[in-house]
């Protein structure tokens, strides 16, 4: 009895195993992480570890409602942007010569009507986390405090780039652009220099 009740079962029992099988290869398939659409390189400037090398590698852009959610927490206060840049999802990383990377939790691209480009990204944690020592400002009245930290990339037409990071800038919302942004971008020290954009562009 027991037989006959297995082999009538038998083939159900084989269609279950073939589907849940065939569903651990999509969910493995669709967990691989995928390479960045997005490679930056340059070398720091104007802070004590100047000289040392950065990476930028981003996995995708915010999307317009992540961007949103978060613009509106800057607009609140400082502290209501870190709670929610340590909520928002990871888009990618900044590596430094430092022991860990830094999470990016906002990543915002622009084309100004000129045709040069600027790119913002947030992290949740402050450049020099790992290792102060290589992110301090020359000048300490110049440091700010935040426990995040905004970068901020600005291509011209031929593709050269500058960047320049919320550790010597002061972070505001940009309501005309929608986003987070550098205050008086023109005037703050350049804190990233002779920035490249690695292989091809993969915009939003």
């Amino acid at each position: 009895m027991h037989t006959n009740t297995f082999l009538r079962r038998g083939p159900a029992l084989a269609l279950v195993l073939a589907w849940m099988a065939g569903a651990s290869l999509v969910i493995v398939a669709q967990t691989e992480t995928k390479g960045p659409i997005e490679r930056f390189t340059g070398t720091t400037v104007n802070v004590t570890g100047a000289g040392d090398p950065f990476k930028i590698d981003l996995l995708r852009w915010s999307t317009d409602a992540e961007r949103e959610q978060l613009l509106a927490s800057l607009v609140k206060s400082d502290k209501d942007l870190a709670s929610a840049l340590e909520k928002a999802p990871t888009l990618g990383y900044v590596w430094t010569s430092e022991s860990a990377g830094y999470s990016i939790r906002y990543a915002h691209h622009l084309t100004t009507p000129d045709g040069s480009e600027r790119i913002i990204i947030a992290t949740d944690r402050s450049l020099g986390s790992w290792d102060p020592r290589i992110w301090k400002a020359p000048n300490p009245s110049a440091a700010t405090s935040y426990s995040f930290s905004v970068i901020e990339l600005r291509f011209n037409r031929q593709g050269i780039g500058e960047g320049k990071a919320s550790v010597l800038a002061k972070v505001v919302p940009d309501s005309a652009a929608k986003t987070i942004a550098l205050d008086n971008f023109a005037g703050a020290p350049v804190v990233l220099k002779t920035v490249k954009r690695e292989g091809g562009s993969t915009r939003k």
